[in-house]
């Protein structure tokens, strides 16, 4: 019973019901978007929400097992901390998740108080401690942290090409790809001291070597803000997933190194933050150079997307494919487009062009006197 009612507590935090408001904000100005954009949504679902609450949930089920299988802990002072920090970011900033700073700042804020603060002793005396945990136990946070990331990232990164139009490049409208999806993460965790028991009688306590741990499930943030412009979304998302999980190897190579000098755990966390940025910001430059945009285009007409559960998710289409043809009639615009469908309204023949430059026919059966229907997202034609 009190290891349900320690379970239970996770939903009682603010946290966990601002960061659920934040991604239901946020997946409705997508689908708002959207409608504005191409006349409806590509995903008509508030599919941020879904995964928040099923691949959060999966994700913290195996971390927590491993969490309290190598007795993993944080100080009180860290998880308040963190939960204020976090409350504060996602207020403040409600379109940008910074899950790793936060982690970091922190940490640099648990150390430096635990050595620094002026009222560290009226803390204690409050039951609310800011150790003994070794440095190595944040530098494991990291390492869970890229490895979770990279897991996420490898698996739905891309998989859900939600397109928006931006501003115009040279003279035509251009499309680009926007992630900003948000996990929280239920995380179980130890937290030394008798604070919790102190406030409850009823909570949870371990004694390992003769001190108690309090069992608390922790709100863990994992999110990442990226927009692709100028390549296949799924292949940068891959290749961003390989260089996470790789800095969670150095981060786990960082642990072992605490076991000889600990003191450098705050600084070794710098150096993961600054690895982190970098990765961002070279994929970042990486797309900024590339020759392709998601551009309009004067011979044919661009997919940008492809919506689900229709007729075209049985093509061989893909965003940035150019349209030439439909059904043998030349196309330039979404209009002649729709005119051409409108010649055979129960079957579509398309001449595509893809990102490579190589032609392709690809066919399907579309809804009987229903073309607009058929799921493919092209550019709308501009009024005036």
């Amino acid at each position: 019973m009190r290891t349900f009612i320690a379970c239970g507590s996770y939903l009682l935090q603010p946290l966990v019901w601002l960061a659920i408001l934040r991604v239901w904000l946020t997946s409705r100005a997508r689908i708002k978007s959207e409608r504005h954009d191409f006349g409806s949504a590509v995903y008509g679902d508030h599919f941020e929400l879904r995964h928040l609450l099923t691949q959060g949930i999966l994700l913290g089920l195996g971390l927590s097992l491993i969490n309290f299988l190598i007795g993993f802990s944080l100080p009180i002072m860290w998880i308040i901390v963190y939960e204020v920090l976090a409350f504060i970011t996602l207020i403040i900033l409600p379109t940008t998740v910074l899950p790793l700073t936060l982690i970091v700042v922190s940490t640099l804020i648990t150390w430096w108080g635990s050595n620094y603060i002026p009222i560290k002793p009226n803390l204690s005396a409050a039951g609310l401690s800011f150790g003994p945990v070794a440095g190595a136990n944040y530098l494991w946070l990291a390492v869970m942290f890229f490895l979770l990331l990279g897991h996420w990232v490898a698996h739905y990164g891309g998989r859900f090409t939600s397109p928006k139009i931006y501003a115009k490049q040279r003279g035509k409208r251009i499309a680009g790809y926007p992630w900003r999806e948000l996990l929280v993460i239920p995380m179980v965790t130890l937290v030394p001291g008798d604070w919790f028991t102190s406030q409850w009688a009823f909570w949870p306590v371990f004694h390992i070597q003769g001190q108690s741990f309090a069992v608390l499930v922790l709100p863990l943030l994992l999110g990442l803000r990226f927009t692709i412009f100028r390549q296949a979304p799924q292949l940068v998302y891959r290749r961003l997933a390989k260089q996470f999980v790789w800095l969670g190897v150095v981060a786990a190579a960082f642990v072992g190194w605490t076991t000889f000098r600990p003191q450098d755990s705050p600084f070794l966390l710098i150096v993961l933050l600054v690895g982190y940025a970098v990765i961002l910001w070279r994929a970042k430059r990486y797309d900024e150079h590339q020759q392709f945009w998601y551009s309009q285009v004067d011979d044919g007409v661009r997919v940008l997307a492809i919506r689900p559960r229709t007729p075209a998710v049985k093509m061989d289409l893909a965003a940035g494919d150019i349209i030439l043809e439909c059904n043998h009639r030349p196309i330039n615009s979404e209009t002649s487009f729709y005119e051409a469908l409108l010649a055979n309204p129960a079957y579509c023949h398309l001449r595509v062009r893809d990102m490579n430059g190589e032609l392709k026919m690809t066919e399907t059966a579309i809804y009987s006197g229903a073309p607009h229907e058929i799921g493919i997202v092209l550019f709308r034609d501009q009024e005036g």
